[in-house]
């Protein structure tokens, strides 16, 4: 139990300030303590929630980070952190609302704070942007998956083989999804086609310059092991000499 506490202190610390500062914002919003209960309660299904589906991106970090230097993963997880949790959760909202409301970042925070209705009606319509987006992007990480050649684990083994088939042919997951996307779009009108079109490029855009940042890392991070590799069985040779 000290062992749990020691590890994960701080992920309980946060979670009780959050669930803290929903009763405060229930409280303050509705005045009653049934009405500071329910954004308690609400806020403690959102925890569990987010909890619940992080799972699985602890689980690759976790298979990722033990091969890491020590150095480049405490750089991974308080990036990766700032990214996800802030970056994500808080700023990515925020920009999309900006965007759409044509507000800066500022005021986008503070309509959030001050008018949640106006904020929900301005996030459910960017909903078009956000699916095509996230639909792009998360569709070039499936398929990334399912058509990776190196990969020994199958969920639907004659299909997935068939798939990493045709992995071998360059850009075949852009252009699929491509296709997808133009498929979808001829559904929707002229006005919601430019915006969906719009904002599923810039979501291969984004998947594109993150797997090219991935692959440089990649990259970097074999040519120190490598070096390391060298130095290692170099030096008794050195000494032999």
């Amino acid at each position: 139990m000290s062992t749990t506490l020691h590890y994960f202190k701080w992920a309980f610390l946060v979670t009780g300030m959050g669930l803290a500062g929903s009763f405060w914002l229930g409280w303050l919003y509705g005045g009653t303590l049934g009405s500071a209960l329910s954004f308690l309660l609400i806020g403690a299904v959102l925890a569990v929630l987010e909890i619940s589906l992080s799972f699985d991106n602890a689980i690759v970090n976790a298979n990722k980070l033990k091969t890491m230097h020590p150095l480049w993963r405490r750089r991974f997880l308080t990036w990766g952190i700032l990214i996800a949790v802030f970056g994500m959760r808080i700023v990515f909202p925020l920009a999309v609302v900006a965007i759409a409301a044509h507000v800066g970042p500022i005021d986008a925070l503070i309509l959030a704070a001050r008018e949640p209705q106006e904020y929900a009606r301005l996030m459910s319509e960017s909903h078009l942007s956000i699916a095509a987006f996230g639909g792009a992007f998360l569709m070039m990480v499936a398929l990334s998956f399912f058509i990776d050649e190196g990969k020994d684990i199958d969920w639907i083994a004659r299909v997935e083989c068939r798939m990493r088939s045709i992995g071998t042919v360059k850009g075949v997951a852009y252009g699929l999804v491509l296709l997808f996307v133009m498929l979808f779009g001829l559904g929707l009108g002229v006005h919601d086609q430019a915006t969906f079109y719009r904002a599923a490029i810039m979501g291969l855009v984004v998947y594109m310059g993150v797997d090219t940042l991935s692959h440089l890392l990649d990259a970097e991070t074999e040519v120190l092991s490598a070096a390391r590799a060298g130095g290692a069985g170099g030096l008794p040779l050195s000494r032999g000499a």
